[in-house]
């Protein structure tokens, strides 16, 4: 049987300090059933989410899978008078016990009523079932934000916790996660990364999913109010102003993709797809320099993306220079070509 590692970390200050930010575009008036949510008065989290899903396809059969689950858990898990590691862990292998199962697999999934339906589920789905659990049986669990990625927090009273990543079953450094996705200093500094996420910014990380899900059947128009939702909710969302951004851009709203993409790359400047779209929109408006500097940063962050080689063989084409643009086009069609891994 494999060994899981136990790693706990001590709560540094500015984790648990706030921080607000003005939002470059208009407020917006969040859904019906937000403020009772993000006051935690429906049952759970996952609850919470499956109500936001209502337009996109809740049906009575995924509140009955959900309620299935957390009576099965409440079944089974014993809460000890005090946790300590391998009490944390002991409860947290049996939740994922519970889950593999009952059938469910980890894969890229942005609803959460799709995924108790497939039994497929991303990290996202994976936490608010955590979370939901240990809601119903008291235990200090909370979600956590890193880029593109939600895990989970056994908070100790010490104010040490201990990591948990439901998909590979295991307890990770929170360096771990500074080195593997990149994360810089100053996004943690501020609190855009890695902090414990209350419940209005975990409904924010819902809102961002279901907006992400509109923008894949390529309705952008009503993706933005959900990320207009998602930001009012955690203005230090990163990941929502990217994807608002996008479907500005997708809906030619150029100085609205803009303004949110520069936010996006403020709180984050290490995500190459960030930079990728800016050099769109800098191409768009012939800023072939500016459009050259966001391509190379994309290409610096995230070389395995072919667009903005792509982008780099536009320019060049644009300025006259079409040997250069036959070399950026080439080697992006040999990156495109590779087999993802």
């Amino acid at each position: 049987m494999k060994r899981i590692g136990i790693v706990r970390e001590k709560i540094p200050y500015y984790i648990i300090s706030a921080c607000a930010f003005l939002l470059f575009a208009t407020p917006v008036t969040l859904f019906p059933a937000t403020q009772a949510a993000v006051q935690g008065r429906p049952r759970t989290i996952a609850h919470d989410f499956l109500d936001m899903e209502k337009a996109h396809g809740t049906t009575d059969a995924h509140y009955l899978i959900l309620e299935d689950i957390i009576r099965k858990a409440s079944g089974r898990i014993t809460i000890p008078a005090r946790c300590d590691s391998a009490a944390a862990v002991g409860i947290l292998r049996e939740i994922d016990a519970l889950l593999r199962e009952e059938g469910f697999v980890f894969r890229n999934n942005l609803l959460l009523s799709r995924g108790l339906s497939s039994r497929q589920i991303d990290c996202d789905n994976y936490c608010a079932i955590y979370v939901s659990i240990a809601e119903t049986l008291n235990i200090p669990i909370l979600p956590v934000y890193a880029p593109n990625h939600s895990f989970i927090r056994f908070c100790f009273d010490d104010g040490t916790w201990l990591n948990w990543e439901p998909a590979q079953v295991k307890s990770l450094a929170d360096s771990w996660y500074v080195k593997t996705l990149r994360i810089s200093g100053e996004s943690i500094r501020r609190g855009v990364y890695m902090k414990n996420l209350e419940r209005r910014e975990f409904i924010a990380v819902e809102y961002n999913n279901i907006g992400a899900y509109l923008m894949g059947e390529k309705r952008f128009t009503d993706a933005l109010p959900y990320f207009g939702a998602a930001i009012e909710l955690y203005p230090l969302f990163s990941s929502a102003f990217h994807n608002r951004g996008t479907a500005f851009y997708a809906s030619r709203m150029a100085k609205e993709a803009l303004l949110d993409l520069l936010k996006a790359c403020e709180l984050d400047p290490s995500q190459g797809s960030t930079h990728n779209t800016l050099g769109d929109i800098y191409l768009d408006a012939k800023e072939y320099e500016k459009a050259l500097h966001e391509y190379a940063a994309s290409i610096r962050l995230d070389p395995g993306n072919y667009a903005p080689y792509y982008g780099i063989g536009l320019v060049m084409k644009a300025q006259g220079r079409d040997d250069k643009a036959r070399t950026w086009i080439r080697k992006s069609e040999e990156i495109k070509a590779k087999p993802s891994r």
